[in-house]
C-alpha cells in the first residue's frame, strides 16, 4: 500500500511493455478501468497533479532537507487528491485532505514569516524551484474549478490546494537573495 512513502493503492496489473496501445485512439483508463477520452478534464487534472509532483520533486532536491519532510506530506496529499478525483475505491484512498490538514499548511506558511511588501523576482536556483512548483500549482488550482463546480472534488481539497500555491510562493520569497 506504501511506496516510498506515498500512500495510494494502484492496479495489481503486470505489465509486459510500458506501452498498451489502448490509448492509440485518444481513451485512457481512469483508476476504475473506464475508458475517458485523454482530454476531459479528470484527465487533464491528474496530468496536472503529476506536473506538480514533479516540480515539487525538484524543490526538494534544490531545496534542502529543511522543508522536505513537509513536502512529502504534502506529495502524500496530493496523491490521495489524485486518487479521489480518479476514482479510486474508498479502500484507496486512506488519508484525504481534511480542514485540520487545511489548518496545518496554514500554520507552516504562517511560520515563514511576512510577505513581501512589493513584487519581487526570484533570483536563486531554489526560489525558482519552489516558484516553478507555485505556478504548476495554480494551474492545477485553475483546472479544478470545473470539478469543484461539479462536486467532483470536494471544497476542503480546494481550499487546500488554492492555500499550497501561497506556501510555494513563501518558501520561494524566503530563500531568495534581497
Amino acid at each position: 500500500m506504501s511506496q516510498n512513502g506515498i500512500y495510494f493503492c494502484y492496479n495489481e496489473i503486470i505489465m509486459a511493455k510500458v506501452y498498451t496501445k489502448k490509448g492509440d485512439e485518444g481513451t485512457t483508463a481512469d483508476y476504475s478501468g473506464q475508458r475517458i477520452l485523454k482530454d476531459d478534464v479528470v484527465i487533464i487534472v491528474m496530468g496536472k497533479i503529476d506536473a506538480l509532483q514533479s516540480s515539487i520533486d525538484a524543490a526538494i532536491l534544490e531545496g534542502g532537507a529543511k522543508h522536505k519532510p513537509f513536502l512529502e506530506w504534502v506529495q502524500r496529499k496530493l496523491w490521495q487528491t489524485a486518487g479521489e478525483i480518479s476514482c479510486a475505491d474508498e479502500k484507496c484512498v486512506i488519508d484525504p485532505i481534511t480542514d485540520g490538514d487545511l489548518e496545518k499548511l496554514e500554520a507552516y506558511i504562517d511560520a515563514l514569516g511576512e510577505p513581501p511588501k512589493r513584487f519581487i523576482r526570484f533570483n536563486t536556483k531554489r526560489s525558482i524551484a519552489y516558484n516553478e512548483a507555485r505556478i504548476r500549482c495554480r494551474d492545477l488550482e485553475t483546472s479544478l474549478v470545473k470539478l469543484l463546480r461539479d462536486k467532483k472534488v470536494r471544497p476542503a481539497a480546494y481550499a487546500w490546494l488554492n492555500r499550497l500555491s501561497s506556501l510555494f510562493f513563501m518558501l520561494s520569497y524566503t530563500t531568495s537573495k534581497m
